[in-house]
């Protein structure tokens, strides 16, 4: 008798084994049938610039205040000062093991400078990605499996439509410098602080937050911001930590995304809740609270990485109706 429960209970385990091995197949083969439509349409002659968005302005920082309401403050990263390589075969640690650079090449097969006979190196590449990661040790390591797979495709959703499939380096249209009066950060005569890597990074108190949180010098890219669209590993460096970081009242995406924020009393009456909606809300405000073709085209990159990663959306994907930060009424 014992026998038989031990064989029935070892069929079921079998059986359950092959219902989700049937499911992830059956997303993965329903996301490949639309790979190359979806590809295509980040296809065609390389610009520099982003399409679709103005670029990142981020907020100008302030005198410290008092906490605000529903924020959780989380502790500060600790990166190095100068970048050091890190070895190929630790990239699944550093990425928590859901990416791969076979994953990567798979899902972005016409990045910046990939392609035979291109006059550019690859710009965008797997190694570039891993190496920026190091310095910034709670990206995709903070929350649950499933959030951490939301994070990654949130992520990538974000950076996939500000550069068109990581197609495009700079901002395409540029008729400002970007500079504005800033004590802490100030401008540097003659430099441009437009739109710039994966992220597109704007303004020269963000340039300088960042080369402050990176190098440990605030000065190295309000000289050299021009940093931004040649060296890759920083490039990136400059995406993970405007994810990473908040910059009140906006929590930071990571902390979004992965349960590290939870909503106050003023943020749920402007329906700003914890989802991938309110990412977009934190990097674009101005394609909230309002239907947005623009943010269609992230809502459905995001659905698409998801399923590409083999995790549930989560709740609150949207933005449509949310209060953007610092206005009053939809």
């Amino acid at each position: 008798m014992k026998l038989k429960v031990e064989i029935a209970l070892a069929v079921c385990c079998a059986l359950t084994l092959t219902q989700c091995a049937t499911f992830r197949q059956n997303e993965l083969q329903s996301w490949k049938k639309s790979k190359e439509s979806w590809n295509s349409s980040y296809s065609g002659q390389v610009k520099q610039g982003v399409s679709d968005a103005p670029a990142r302005e981020g907020k100008q920082p302030a005198a410290p205040a008092k906490k605000p309401a529903g924020q959780k403050r989380p502790p500060k990263d600790a990166p190095p000062a100068t970048s050091t390589h890190q070895p190929a075969q630790r990239a699944d640690a550093l990425l928590a093991g859901i990416i791969s650079e076979e994953m990567w090449d798979e899902l972005f097969p016409n990045r910046l400078g990939r392609k035979a006979g291109s006059d550019r190196s690859d710009f965008y590449s797997f190694a570039a990605l891993v190496e920026a990661s190091t310095h910034f040790p709670r990206f995709l390591h903070d929350g649950n499996e499933a959030q951490r797979r939301q994070e990654l495709s949130a992520f990538l959703a974000h950076l996939s439509q500000e550069t068109g499939g990581f197609r495009y380096l700079e901002q395409i249209t540029v008729t400002r410098s970007y500079s504005v009066a800033n004590k802490e950060y100030p401008p540097v005569d003659g430099k441009e602080y437009h739109g710039r890597g994966p992220i597109q990074l704007s303004y020269n108190y963000n340039y300088g937050q960042f080369s402050k949180a990176y190098f440990g010098d605030k000065n190295v890219l309000l000289n050299n911001p021009e940093l931004l669209a040649t060296d890759s590993v920083v490039s990136f460096g400059s995406a993970i930590w405007f994810w990473m970081t908040g910059q009140p009242p906006k929590p930071s995406c990571h902390d979004v995304m992965t349960g590290g924020w939870q909503a106050g009393d003023m943020d749920v009456d402007a329906n700003r809740l914890p989802g991938f909606g309110l990412t977009l809300n934190i990097i674009n405000a101005s394609q909230c609270g309002k239907a947005s073709e623009h943010a269609q085209k992230r809502y459905d990159l995001y659905d698409r990485y998801c399923k590409y990663f083999g995790t549930p959306k989560g709740d609150n994907c949207e933005c449509v109706d949310q209060l953007p930060y610092g206005k009053k009424s939809l």
